[in-house]
């Protein structure tokens, strides 16, 4: 028999769970990485780290996500080489829309310790939101009495994978199709035990808002050498620990199978959607992805130099600077409160020119909101006391200029040469 093919898996970070009842080691986890307090669009919040945590969603985000991932099994434990093939089940995956509902929410993280079978868990508020379910622990088959003859390396069953609302069951093991051996995955129900010369045992049922334990697979001792069978990987409901089943026919010789475990089923919350998303490959992670929509409105849509602006800005990350600009010039500066609102003012310069501008808001030197347009008009000057208007401009040929007040004797002329020439055109139409 030939070697079934698999790639080889590349390994990050993941969950403390019970996993075949073996309690792995739960260190506060952090997020490991995360975008800028300032940032306003596709900001990311990445917990990678085997732990338990908790997020705070932006009070102000209008879109949220969340990328859930469960670990994968471990690898086949070969009784006496290493082999590139031996891989564990996928973790489960799906990327949740939580919405702007979830928006100043603190929601609970539990993040997969690697190759461990962990489910990656959200919570909030002690309700279950998402569980994507832990991978099993892998197999093989070979001639146990020959420990070195390992003929062909099984995956265990994949975590299951939340896309729609409710139980997403986990997949059992897969050594020899349907092989009695093979772990069951886990679905609202515990998955079951692999039956065999060496039995596992069945995944744990599900437990509240913790991810339950898959059952441990099935040991043999030949010899000098003990064989290990797949471990189930942890869920909603664990899936069934994998058992040892000698003489199995193979259509040539009879091999025996050191069978994988079955996967953890995954879950949804009622009233949740979500979408695919890549598999676990080594480590669980929670991806927390938003946006915000940020607004500005002001006090006042035509003025003029000298009157004060009130600016409202809104829907903005929290306690994060900002500044105002209008007209191409910085007017304003301010700090958002923990709601992501704040509310500054400006004088309209005296020297403004008449035109009509959006004010903007600016952060970490871009614009991510803006008024309608504000006008800015110039009042037309005051005529001079007795400077003539109408039909006496017409009469004259003068305009309002020619009477403005003005300092010298030449004003005084010009004033004075066309109010006789106005006295002298009326008695000439008399």
């Amino acid at each position: 028999m030939r070697r079934r093919p698999f790639r080889t898996l590349s390994s990050a970070a993941g969950l403390a769970l019970l996993v075949g009842g073996v309690a792995l080691a739960a260190a506060p986890a952090a997020a490991n990485s995360a975008s800028p307090a300032t940032c306003v669009t596709n900001c990311t919040a990445v917990f990678d780290t085997a732990g338990t945590a908790t997020f705070t969603a932006p009070p102000a985000a209008t879109s949220l996500t969340a990328t859930v991932v469960g670990a994968s099994g471990a690898a086949a434990p070969l009784a006496i080489t290493a082999d590139p093939t031996a891989v564990g089940g996928a973790g489960g995956s799906a990327t949740v829309d939580l919405g702007a509902a979830f928006a100043g929410h603190a929601l609970g993280v539990t993040v997969g310790a690697a190759g461990s079978g962990s489910a990656s868990v959200l919570t909030s508020a002690g309700s279950l939101v998402a569980v994507a379910g832990g991978g099993g622990g892998g197999g093989y088959a070979g001639l146990l009495d020959l420990p070195g003859q390992i003929f062909a390396t099984y995956p265990g069953g994949a975590g299951g994978s939340p896309t729609t609302a409710g139980v997403t069951p986990g997949a059992p093991g897969a050594a020899f199709g349907t092989l009695a051996a093979n772990g069951g995955g886990g679905s609202a129900a515990a998955g079951a035990a692999g039956a065999g010369d060496a039995p596992g045992t069945t995944g744990s049922a599900p437990a509240g808002i913790a991810a339950a334990a898959g059952g441990t697979g099935g040991s043999l001792t030949i010899g000098a050498t003990t064989h290990h069978a797949g471990s189930g990987g942890a869920g909603y409901a664990g899936g069934g620990g994998g058992a040892i089943m000698r003489n199995v026919p193979n259509g040539d010789d009879n091999v025996d199978v050191v069978a994988p475990g079955g996967g953890g089923s995954g879950f949804l919350a009622s009233g949740l959607t979500a979408s695919a998303a890549a598999a676990g490959t080594g480590t669980g992670t929670v991806t927390f992805t938003w946006s915000f929509t940020p607004t500005a409105t002001t006090s006042a849509t035509t003025v003029k130099p000298g009157d004060t602006i009130t600016v409202q800005v809104s829907g903005l990350p929290s306690n994060i600077p900002f500044t105002e600009t209008f007209a191409g010039a910085t007017v304003a500066s301010g700090t958002t409160d923990a709601s992501g609102a704040a509310t500054v003012t400006f004088t309209v310069a005296a020297g403004q020119a008449a035109r009509s501008f959006p004010v903007q808001t600016v952060v970490a030197g871009a614009v991510v909101a803006g008024t309608s347009a504000v006008t800015v008009a110039i009042p037309a000057p005051a005529a001079a006391a007795g400077t003539p208007t109408g039909p006496e401009l017409a009469a004259t040929g003068s305009t309002t200029a020619d009477w403005a007040p003005a300092g010298g004797a030449a004003a005084v002329l010009l004033v004075a040469a066309g109010a006789l020439a106005l006295v002298l055109r009326r008695r000439v139409r008399a």
